[in-house]
């Protein structure tokens, strides 16, 4: 749900201020253990619909995964947001709402800063729409233990799949996949799960 209590929005903006200057602050002097504080995961994907059509789709399933009561129009830039069941004490803000063309998502955890960034451009003269996706995830910690590098490279691997499903869930609700694909969209939705649950995450 969107939060509008005003004295609730003054203490979150306090508390992601707050958060941000712990999070930004150097914690090593080693380049290399700072740098492992910072996971980052790209991808870049192309959908063959117009802008408009894949920004209101994907946004709109964004919000739902948020909150099943969310809807597309209750997304506005630097509001906040209390997520669903799965997380019913994580508090969101969506830090950037361009529409058509970005949107930033992110929150906090004891251990970690999320980030979630698309852009989207377009393209084949309108009918086509480039989604460019960015996600950091910023930790206090350094892991740099072999162990550590092993959590970090499966968390990887989790989250593009992840991806991935989310982008065919989009091509399916847009109607660009084929009618085979379609057919076997069950199918090549459990096998991803599959490798979702074989992947270790400690």
């Amino acid at each position: 749900m969107k939060i509008t209590n005003q004295e609730h929005l003054d203490a979150l903006r306090k508390e992601y201020d707050d958060n941000h200057l712990k999070f930004n602050q150097q914690v090593y002097v080693s380049r290399y253990s700072e740098s492992s504080l910072i996971l980052k995961l790209i991808r870049v994907v192309k959908v063959k619909k117009p802008l408009d059509e894949t920004f209101h789709m994907l946004l709109t399933m964004l919000a739902q995964d948020i909150n099943g009561n969310l809807t597309y129009n209750d997304l506005e830039n630097d509001a906040f947001y209390r997520a669903g069941t799965k997380d019913k004490k994580r508090e969101m803000h969506l830090t950037a709402f361009e529409e058509n063309k970005e949107v930033t998502l992110e929150w906090f955890t004891s251990e970690a800063w999320i980030s979630k960034n698309f852009r989207f451009i377009s393209k084949n003269k309108g009918k086509a729409t480039k989604i460019i996706y960015l996600e950091i995830v910023k930790s206090l910690k350094a892991k740099t233990g072999y162990l550590e590098q092993i959590m970090r490279n499966n968390y990887i691997k989790a989250k593009v799949i992840r991806f991935d499903m989310q982008i065919y869930e989009l091509k399916k609700n847009l109607t660009v996949l084929s009618p085979k694909q379609l057919e076997n969209y069950q199918i090549k939705m459990s096998s991803w799960k599959e490798r979702l649950v074989s992947i270790r995450l400690f």
